[in-house]
């Protein structure tokens, strides 16, 4: 969902680019750079994975200035890569899709916090409760936390940003409804579908390439 900047005022736009920013620092402060290099498999992962993730994020479809449906990827990322790289990733995706359409980029922190950082830090959280309190095992981590958390991600995203639009744009309750959540269902399957199919085939074919999930914990032996 690409908010414009005709939705807000400048002193919120503003704000959501301070509060991103923070973020981002605090990714690149954490981020496992030699890991993500030292890893050939992983770094490829990442590669392709960025350019099949623009290709989508350039394919959204929408009617009204704001409710622009794509693929947002939050959940894949984290999973492969952990959530510093993977926010700083999604931030130049983010960044070249805004450029090449010429959207207003004072308009990144608002769209980064809703797209990125809500269904980022969700399935962060929900990662590390299933590695606290369940069992390691290949179907659950693909399912809860590939499929599902994906899902639930996506519908914690729309509800942030419903929120928002409700509190700071000129959007109503029922503009809201008829255009966001009615094609809603469509988008939270396909995320799911998407980030639970792509997960499920690195981990059985490289699971190398996902910082998230040890071979050794989830396969051998089972």
């Amino acid at each position: 969902m690409n908010l414009p900047a005709s939705l807000f005022g400048n002193n919120w736009l503003w704000l959501g680019n301070l509060i991103f920013i923070v973020l981002l620092a605090r990714a690149l402060r954490f981020a496992r750079w030699r890991e993500l290099f030292a890893n050939n498999i992983r770094f490829n992962a990442l590669v392709g994975l960025l350019f099949g993730i623009s290709v989508l994020w350039q394919l959204s479809a929408g009617i009204r200035p704001g409710f622009n449906f794509h693929l947002v990827g939050a959940t894949l990322f984290l999973l492969m890569f952990g959530w510093p790289i993977a926010l700083i990733a999604l931030a130049l995706v983010m960044l070249g899709t805004w450029i090449y359409a010429d959207m207003d980029l004072i308009t990144l922190g608002i769209n980064g916090l809703l797209m990125l950082a809500v269904p980022m830090l969700f399935s962060e959280w929900l990662l590390r409760v299933s590695q606290r309190h369940l069992p390691k095992n290949l179907f659950l981590f693909v399912l809860l936390n590939g499929f599902a958390c994906a899902g639930f991600a996506i519908m914690l995203m729309m509800a942030a940003t419903t929120l928002v639009l409700l509190a700071l744009s000129h959007y109503t309750w029922p503009e809201i409804q008829y255009h966001y959540f009615i094609p809603a269902p469509i988008l939270i399957f396909a995320e799911a579908f998407a980030t639970g199919a792509m997960i499920t085939a690195f981990t059985v074919s490289q699971p190398e390439a996902v910082m998230n999930f040890s071979e050794k914990d989830y396969l051998t032996g089972k």
